[in-house]
């Protein structure tokens, strides 16, 4: 005869063991769809459509700065050292594309043949730089959809002064303190308006 009772704390280990891992499964899956921010002392929490706006603001800053750069590069015909990743296609078709000459190549994940992932570090002229920074959409910039075009960066050149940097460094913070507090004051003026509560002050995100 068996004994139900004796496997009912086992059979309720397992279920509760799966259920947890599943959990963790689902929880890693899925994005945060939220980001807490301090401004002016004050700490917010910004879901749904305030992060929605937080997320297209942050790619805007990204776009505010490659401009900045672009344009503290004088010379039109600069040769210029940047950097971005992608899968071995997609490395293919962007170096054709923006004539980008490959300096080095480093597979990401070198000793597992399953990631098609590349981190390449090359030269480019500004105009093709432009060029690449001209066909930018917010999505590109988005983590969860960022193509290879959204991945690239400059590399630090003589280009570039360091005064010049802190002073693009310090317009993009105040780009974004200023769409930050839009949004919160947006929130404000709205009762409607989705996506903006306080939170306790615990985030790193400070304008």
């Amino acid at each position: 005869m068996v004994d139900f009772r004796a496997l009912a704390i086992p059979a309720i280990i397992v279920l509760l063991v799966g259920g947890t891992i599943s959990f963790f499964m689902a929880f890693s899956f899925y994005p945060e769809k939220h980001v807490n921010v301090k401004i002016n002392g004050e700490c917010y929490e910004f879901l749904n459509n305030a992060y929605t706006k937080y997320k297209k603001l942050q790619a805007e800053k990204e776009m505010l700065i490659f401009r900045l750069q672009a344009n503290a590069i004088e010379s039109p015909n600069a040769i210029i050292p940047v950097i971005f990743s992608g899968t071995g296609e997609e490395v293919d078709d962007f170096v054709n594309r923006y004539n980008i000459k490959t300096i080095t190549l480093q597979r990401i994940g070198a000793n597992n043949n399953y990631i098609d992932k590349y981190i390449v570090k090359a030269t480019m002229t500004k105009q093709d730089f432009e060029r690449v920074i001209n066909n930018l959409t917010v999505k590109d910039l988005d983590p969860l959809t960022k193509s290879i075009s959204g991945s690239i960066g400059l590399q630090p050149n003589s280009h570039i002064t360091e005064r010049e940097g802190k002073q693009i460094s310090l317009y993009s913070k105040d780009f974004m303190r200023n769409g930050v507090q839009q949004i919160i004051d947006a929130s404000n003026s709205n009762s409607d308006y989705d996506g903006v509560r306080q939170a306790e002050c615990r985030t790193k995100i400070q304008y």
